[in-house]
């Protein structure tokens, strides 16, 4: 058992003392680390690059009695199923060690080690490797590096190793726009475009990264973006080394209402391959503003003999409009153009029994938008009992068997003509055969009355027209204005004569539904002032009060008779208050209007052509500071591309937060003097407005001192003059302006 024991340890000491020889063994005269730094590159000669140190091998000669010691290095770089080791045999200057010196080698220093006709290569294709420009495939690779003596080629140094990641990095995420999102179109373009860069916090990171934005129009609107950015010519495209590109009033416009698709490409600026994808972001899809409306509920009537007169119904941001119209048929004629700033335009020059059509277009601040449907009317011939719109036209001749002449017709006398009542002002003639004019009221326009003429018109003894026609007049600026107010003046009148109708004829006489229904619709009309509503209202009331006394079956005809009589007073007193009341309004309307008139003239006074020309003037310098400065910074953020993708990227100016939120002094000062400019261009618009109905709804529309225009005025009136008012009547109007121009943006 001793022996055995004995036996043990001598087999123990024999191989420590075997390890302790090998370990000697081991003990190199040479010492050789390795440091790769990232960012990690799959090109091997990314590794030797002059201008980063990106892979280092330091060397340190431990014997301190040696000197001028040459060698040489060994290189072997191993990947799943992928081995690169230097060649044996291949001619390389010396490296120089001086003993106790550490050296570091790197950049050129290394070139000739990872050039790959100097690699014994495994698992890669040797032809390919070279042809794309020693690249390396994914993955983790392990660098090895050894000191070989230049002389005797025996390895007398450790194994320096370090292990590097090398995977492509991941293109950018455009974050602005967001897919399938409406962007605001602006005037002037500004479209700010913003994408997140993937590779900057990896170690594969690339330093010299540049960005290829590309921009194209989806045709149609439902097109795969990524279809239309492979296949379509670009709108736009250029070359920024920024994540942010503003697109400015220099880029081609864009139109509002279409749809686009924009991507990014990263590329290195080499042009070499370090991005999944090659580069490319994935394709986004936006629409640029809203296509300017169409203008709805187009109307046309008419207006003169040779006249029609076309109405339509505005939307948001509409301020200017286009009415094109042609004579229609087989082989219509072209279509001829105008511009109105209204939402009506009356077209002249028409003939007489043609068929036209017509449309109108609206223009918003970024564009036109589409015409309206086509839509056709018959003007009437020269008798007008042909045509759209014929007013007194002739009836069958089995319609009226009397043919009998009146023998005369008298001013307030009211025939048939038609479907329409005509009440006569001046005739003359006599024995059925009539000329002269007066009024006719239609039905569809709220009961309003219009002027009509008629020449040897035929007139029976039931004052029924059975041949000729009745035509209209042309209205002036204030004809529909002046007929309202007659026929409310009528209206009121006829009210008054109940009591006499009453007392003569009886309750059944008194057409209260009718009087009814004719109030009804003139409470619908807009220029009704509230006082004239009220007390149209109140006799609303006491005439339903009537029509109950004329349909009640628990009263006599004394007690009815009385009770009528009682309303029919207080009917009476209702319309002299409300003659009252309108004259007053008239009266009142008119002071506003002067007033109107004498602010807007003041302030066009205070522009004066000189200050216009400056204004202008200001304006144009302002424009052209503003598209230099635009340019200038698109020009920064290379909106242009080189000629050469190889050469240096281009340098652009760091744009900040702030650019976003708060607009260049440049670009402010142009919106600031554009203003000034449209306040001139809507008080000119103002000016030259001969329409008293248009310069009413101004005067509405106004407000001094947080008071309506109106209270105002008539308040001040009582202890100012009116020209002590006139200053603050050109606030108001500005402020009209300035709110016009606001809801314009």
């Amino acid at each position: 058992m001793l022996r055995r024991t004995k036996y043990i340890w001598e087999l123990l000491v024999m191989l420590l003392l075997c390890c302790g020889r090998t370990y000697a063994q081991t003990s190199y005269p040479v010492m050789a680390t390795m440091q790769i730094n990232p960012p990690y590159s799959l090109y091997l000669s990314d590794y030797t690059a002059p201008d980063v140190q990106r892979m280092q091998v330091h060397l340190l000669l431990k014997d301190l009695t040696v000197s001028d010691y040459k060698c040489r290095l060994k290189i072997k770089i191993e990947g799943f199923g992928v081995t690169l080791q230097s060649k044996p045999g291949f001619y390389t200057a010396p490296i120089i060690l001086q003993g106790g010196e550490m050296i570091t080698l790197s950049g050129p220093e290394l070139a000739t080690y990872l050039n790959p006709q100097n690699l014994l290569i495994q698992g890669l294709d040797n032809s390919a490797l070279t042809k794309e420009g020693a690249k390396l495939p994914e993955g983790i690779y392990k660098f090895t590096v050894e000191v070989v003596d230049y002389t005797r080629n025996i390895v007398v140094s450790n194994q320096g190793n370090a292990v590097v990641s090398t995977f492509l990095s991941y293109p950018p995420i455009i974050n602005l726009p967001m897919a399938n999102t409406k962007v605001d179109a602006m005037e002037p373009q500004n479209l700010v475009f913003q994408w997140v860069p993937r590779h900057t916090a990896s170690f594969n990171a690339a330093f010299n990264v540049a960005y290829k934005f590309k921009l194209v129009e989806l045709i149609p609107a439902n097109r795969d973006p990524n279809d239309a950015l492979r296949t379509t010519r670009p709108v736009y495209e250029t070359i920024t080394a920024q994540t942010l590109l503003v697109y400015g009033p220099g880029e081609p416009m864009l139109t509002p209402g279409k749809s686009y698709a924009v991507q990014v490409q990263a590329i290195e600026a080499e042009g070499k391959d370090m991005f999944v994808n090659d580069g490319f972001s994935e394709a986004v899809r936006f629409t640029y503003g809203e296509k300017c409306g169409v203008p709805a509920d187009v109307i046309a009537a008419v207006s003169g003999k040779n006249e029609l007169k076309l109405t339509w119904r505005t939307g948001v941001s509409q301020q200017a409009f286009t009415v094109r119209y042609r004579e229609a048929g087989d082989n219509p004629s072209q279509w001829y153009e105008e511009t109105s700033y209204l939402p009506q335009y009356t077209i002249t020059g028409l003939k007489q029994g043609k068929k036209y059509e017509y449309q109108v277009n609206a223009q918003c601040i970024w564009g036109y938008g589409d015409y309206s449907a086509i839509q056709s009317f018959t003007m009437p011939n020269e008798t007008m009992d042909k045509g759209d719109f014929v007013c007194g036209k002739v009836v069958g001749e089995g319609e009226i068997s009397n043919r009998k002449g009146l023998e005369q017709l008298k001013e307030g006398d009211v025939i048939i003509a038609g479907d329409f009542k005509v009440a006569v002002k001046k005739a003359e003639g006599s024995n059925g055969l009539f000329s002269g004019n007066g009024k006719i009221k239609v039905p569809f326009l709220n009961f309003i009355t219009l002027p009509v003429v008629f020449k040897n018109i035929s007139v029976n003894t039931d004052k029924k027209m059975y041949a000729g026609v009745i035509e209209l007049q042309r209205e002036d600026i204030k004809t529909v204005t002046d007929n309202m107010n007659e026929s409310l003046d009528g209206y009121l009148e006829k009210i008054s004569d109940i009591v006499r109708t009453i007392d003569t004829a009886g309750l059944k006489a008194v057409d209260a539904a009718g009087m009814l229904a004719e109030l009804e619709k003139m409470k619908g009309w807009d220029e009704l002032d509230n006082a004239t509503l009220e007390k149209l209202g109140e006799i609303q009331t006491k005439l339903q009060e009537l029509q109950q006394l004329q349909e009640s079956e628990n009263m006599t005809p004394e007690e009815k008779a009385t009770a009528a009589k009682k309303v029919a007073e207080q009917l009476k007193n209702l319309a002299d208050q409300a003659k009252a009341v309108v004259k007053a309004a008239v009266e009142e309307l008119k002071k506003l209007v002067n007033m109107f008139r004498k602010g807007l003239s003041a302030l066009r006074q205070d522009y004066t052509p000189e200050k216009v020309a400056v204004l202008k003037k200001d304006f144009e310098d302002k424009y052209k500071v503003a598209k230099e400065f635009i340019d200038k910074n698109n020009a920064l953020l290379g909106v242009k591309v080189p000629e050469s993708l190889d050469k240096s990227v281009m340098k652009v100016l760091d744009v900040t937060d702030s650019v976003i939120v708060k607009l260049p002094e440049e670009i402010t000062a142009y919106k600031l003097a554009q203003k000034a400019l449209d306040e001139v261009t809507v008080l000119k618009i103002l000016d030259e407005n001969k329409s008293q109905a248009e310069e009413e709804k101004v005067v509405n529309a106004l407000n001094i001192k947080d008071q309506p225009f109106k209270t105002f005025i008539i308040n001040a009136l009582k202890t100012a003059k009116e020209d002590d008012l006139i200053p603050d009547v050109k606030t108001s109007i500005l402020n009209w302006v300035h709110d016009v121009l606001e809801k314009m943006q």
